[in-house]
């Protein structure tokens, strides 16, 4: 009799051929050329034309800073989730949330009062209430799959993704009903937010604003040193590897769920926050169209290629970032070659998708040997 086995070794010495930025980089490419290798054989296209067109995303670095940015805060969000054991596919909803709360402050509570022209003071005051209310939401919005992970034992990727859509209808709600413009045109959309809570555009860089990149600055810092320089941060890693030695310990494993929930939901509102006030100025009907930009499903993706490493989150929006944005540059590449109804979204997804897959077997591949063993 023949039994076949694969025996799987854990590997625990790194070269730096193998290091994590080096398959970044080999991920990145083999990734190209398969995502070329795909549209070759359905549409015939050159390869001069599809690597001239990623190397003009890249070269064309302003179009991905806003992106960037946003892809970094919400991936950033993200990590802190996955390092507890916080699967959190939520953060578009929490996204959206944070929305909801800048709108609110800024046109509808008592302080949009004082927004005035001219006084920067009050202005100040209020957009960053504003952020701060938007990060409340996004926490109180993953708690509540937190709290029924840590007290009832619930897995919370479908609750979070469910709970998705209720934002997107909550959303809808209020642009369509109390909070619906008067000044929209006939569309079904809310009024634009005053010019005094709109953030600073960065002079010569329209795309980019001063608080939206001191905000992703201070987050990717904050978040490093919580989970490298403290006892929360310990407890948050014990609790991603091994929840019962945090129980031995002494820590109630349920606060500690609550405080990943809590921490990753408030950075995704705070985002969704500063997008409302740098970017939209406004909220638009179904805004679960794509009118959000996918990045809180896309920056799982993000969170996935740093491999729960806070220092490898910039380069992976980088590469995130640069994917989506090539993905637009390749429809009107191939307008008319393509089949009805695909869109740039679709073509950033493959883009993605593949590098990200192979990715993970690069991934794998490192840290663990496999051999095939036959025993007669």
């Amino acid at each position: 009799m023949v039994r076949v086995s694969l025996v799987v070794t854990k590997r625990y010495r790194e070269r730096m051929i193998t290091s994590t930025p080096a398959i970044l980089t080999v991920s990145l490419v083999l990734g190209l050329v398969v995502s070329y290798l795909a549209i070759w054989a359905t549409v015939g296209l050159e390869p001069a034309s599809f690597f001239a067109t990623f190397y003009q995303t890249l070269a064309s670095y302003s179009g991905l800073l806003e992106p960037f940015l946003f892809l970094t805060l919400l991936g950033a969000a993200i990590s802190v989730a996955f390092y507890g054991s916080y699967w959190n596919v939520g953060a578009e909803g929490q996204y959206v949330l944070g929305m909801l709360g800048a709108m609110y402050l800024v046109m509808f509570s008592p302080l949009s009062g004082t927004l005035l022209e001219g006084d920067r003071a009050s202005a100040a005051v209020v957009k960053l209430a504003a952020v701060i209310l938007g990060g409340l939401l996004g926490a109180l919005w993953s708690v509540i799959p937190g709290f029924f992970k840590a007290f009832v034992r619930v897995n919370e990727v479908p609750v979070l993704l469910l709970m998705n859509y209720v934002a997107y209808c909550l959303s809808d709600y209020l642009t369509g009903g109390p909070w619906k413009g008067r000044y929209t045109y006939g569309y079904i959309r809310t009024d634009m937010i005053p010019e005094a809570a709109r953030l600073t555009v960065v002079p010569g860089l329209e795309i980019l604003r001063y608080e939206v990149a001191v905000a992703a600055a201070a987050v990717l810092a904050g978040v490093y040193l919580v989970l490298e320089r403290t006892r929360l941060g310990l407890r948050i890693k014990v609790l991603g590897t091994n929840p019962v030695a945090l129980r031995s310990l002494g820590y109630d494993d349920r606060t500690v769920i609550l405080t990943v929930a809590a921490l990753s939901g408030f950075i995704a509102g705070l985002a969704g926050a500063l997008r409302l006030l740098g970017y939209d100025y406004r909220l638009p009907y179904n805004i679960g169209d794509g009118k959000t930009g996918f990045y809180g499903y896309t920056a799982i993706l993000v969170a996935w290629l740093s491999f729960r490493d806070v220092r490898l989150l910039v380069p992976s929006a980088v590469i995130v970032s640069a994917l989506n944005s090539f993905g637009y540059r390749m429809q009107l590449s191939l307008k008319g070659l393509l089949p009805p109804g695909v869109s740039a979204h679709a073509f950033s997804q493959i883009f993605i998708g593949i590098t990200l897959a192979v990715y993970t077997i690069a991934r794998v591949a490192r840290d663990h040997s496999v051999r095939l063993v036959i025993e007669r």
